[in-house]
């Protein structure tokens, strides 16, 4: 399951996944979130929940590996993950960050995310 939140006037767009997501619904949330991103400015900043998700699978991977050489390509200025307990997940995300060369760092709650980007 995810949602995706985009607001403009904020810059920002707020992606929540959750759960364990198998490869449809993984090419749709990435479609529906690079569509959603599209409407930003440059400089957009991006907020990804995965305190609920389930590490994905290689081929699952490469999707959120897509999503974030579009943030890259597309001018984001930060990304924050929010992880709760779920470290696998977040140790995840991070590897397919460092490939694309997408700047983010990982968080606790959605609160520690909106003070890192505050920052």
């Amino acid at each position: 399951m995810y949602t995706i939140q985009c607001t403009p006037q904020q810059n920002r767009i707020h992606i929540k996944l959750a759960g364990s997501m198998g490869m449809d619904e993984m090419v749709k949330c990435v479609d529906e979130t690079i569509a959603a991103a599209k409407k930003l400015r440059r400089g957009y900043d991006v907020i990804t929940d995965i305190s609920d998700f389930a590490p994905a699978s290689p081929e699952v991977a490469k999707q959120i590996e897509r999503v974030q050489a579009h943030f890259v390509a597309s001018g984001v200025r930060k990304g924050v993950r929010v992880v709760g307990s779920k470290v696998l997940a977040g140790l995840q995300f991070n590897r397919t960050s460092s490939n694309v060369g997408y700047p983010s760092v990982n968080v606790a709650t959605f609160e520690d995310a909106v003070r890192e980007l505050t920052k």
